[in-house]
């Protein structure tokens, strides 16, 4: 018989036949996935409160587990497949499950099983564990085949009951999804046997805190001088380290004891610029020997970050003010105001990156602003949001390659994207990187301040 009960979300009355028992109605009025209040379903409770459930499998999904979800929801609710695979695939649409009359919002459940992978350099291999992989889903495969196989015939010569034949299809149906996972395992692995990673870390620097040689203290920023010279600037004390090209240790400066350190650049003629409150102070990168305050036509302004492009040219930023000065310290470029006539702008205004056509890339809050050569607004890219061309939090630090690709690192790793926006892969990143750079060989060099790691991918695509 028909039985009757409001939608949680927009208190339609939605229709329920016991006799069919489905987990689940669609909302024909606001498209709601609505799980059937347990009063009107004929089945055993769950062995623990349906939001627990929900939560834990929510935590599943989240965690690429999409079978062992479904398996969850199945054994908790005493369900079908076809159910329980409906409300997985839902939530791994960060659509709004409705349960009974309370909302669960499976989009801001707390995933605490979430782990990062470590960030270990991939190594190629010509080990046969994808093919064994393979075989071995093959296999399975096999068996679940021959077990349907042998069951259908069974129940064909003996005349199968009603449930029996329930039972069948259910089997069936069962059999179908986890081949089908199986079979998108087995591309994974195909195609991450076969195809080289996108990067791989091939140098890395200290790994440990301390204000000892290689050894880093809430170590920041990055610059990198024609010679391909490495500069790490700790954020409070001063305190410059200088390495080669291949990371060996070269010297150590003190910069002012007093210092934040908002940025750093360096030209491609060994000279440091690092931003003091509202001065700009340059030094010999390799001795340390201070060269004076920069002078900057009209009022002081207060800098929070700064750039330099592939030419040696070097930018300073701040929210109402662009500054570029070519390799020899020549001002070439001076905007009051470079941001009035963006719409919504907004950035904390600690990052920036330039590529090889003098583009100039600036984070916001949630996006990136791209403006040309001569400080004009020309696009935006990205927005806050949870997919893999989004930001989940405000994006930390910024770098373009030589081909033009954008290098952004967020919450979930470093996302990469052509230089027209669209989203190719996501690198894992371990820590919290506050500055990047490519030097000129193309690599990119990742400043992670919570590993105390300095560390260079090489890239492969």
């Amino acid at each position: 018989m028909l039985e009757s009960f409001e939608c949680p979300n927009c208190q339609a009355s939605l229709d329920y036949d016991a006799k069919s028992q489905p987990l689940t109605v669609r909302c024909p009025y606001c498209s709601s996935t609505v799980i059937v209040p347990d009063n009107l379903r004929n089945q055993r409770q769950p062995n623990q409160q349906s939001s627990d459930v929900l939560t834990e499998v929510v935590q599943l999904v989240a965690n690429g587990r999409k079978i062992e979800a479904i398996k969850l929801f199945r054994e908790r609710f005493n369900v079908g497949l076809k159910d329980a695979k409906e409300v997985v695939d839902a939530i791994e649409q960060h659509e709004d499950i409705h349960l009974g009359g309370t909302s669960f919002h499976t989009a801001i459940v707390d995933v605490s099983t979430y782990t990062p992978t470590t960030t270990t350099p991939p190594v190629q291999t010509t080990s046969n564990r994808g093919g064994c992989l393979i075989l071995g889903f093959l296999l399975a495969i096999g068996i679940f085949v021959a077990i349907g196989f042998v069951i259908t015939t069974t129940a064909r010569q003996s005349g199968a009951t009603s449930e029996f034949a329930q039972e069948i299809q259910e089997f069936q149906e069962t059999s179908s999804a986890i081949i089908e996972e199986e079979f998108t395992v087995v591309e994974t692995v195909v195609a991450a046997t076969q195809a080289p990673q996108f990067a791989e870390v091939v140098l890395r620097i200290g790994g440990e805190e301390g204000t000892g040689p290689g050894f880093f203290n809430d170590t920041r920023r990055l610059a990198i001088d024609g010679a391909g010279n490495i500069y790490t600037g700790d954020y409070s004390g001063g305190r410059i380290q200088v390495f080669d090209e291949n990371g060996d240790f070269l010297t150590t400066w003190n910069a002012g004891q007093d210092l934040y350190l908002a940025g750093i650049a360096a030209n491609r003629a060994d000279t440091v610029y690092i931003i003091k409150t509202a001065d700009i102070e340059m030094f010999n990168g390799l001795t340390g020997e201070s060269l004076g305050t920069l002078t900057l036509p009209g009022e002081r302004t207060f800098f929070r970050t700064a750039a330099s492009g592939p030419d040696g040219s070097v930018y300073f930023i701040a929210k109402d003010r662009l500054v570029r000065l070519d390799n020899n310290g020549n001002i070439t470029l001076d905007l009051t105001d470079p941001f009035a006539n963006i719409p919504d702008f907004a950035t904390t205004q600690e990052d920036a990156a330039i590529d090889g056509a003098g583009n100039i890339y600036v984070l916001g809050s949630e996006t990136i602003y791209k403006l040309n050569a001569e400080g004009l607004f020309v696009d935006q890219i990205g927005s806050k949001g949870e997919a893999e061309d989004q930001f989940f939090t405000s994006p930390r630090s910024i770098a373009v390659d030589g081909q033009g690709r954008i290098f952004v690192d967020d919450f979930w790793g470093i996302k990469v994207f052509e230089g027209n926006g669209r989203y190719i892969t996501t690198l894992e990143n371990p820590g919290v990187s506050f500055d990047m750079l490519f030097n000129d060989d193309n690599e990119l060099l990742v400043m992670d301040r919570n590993s105390n790691e300095l560390r260079k991918y090489q890239l492969n695509q």
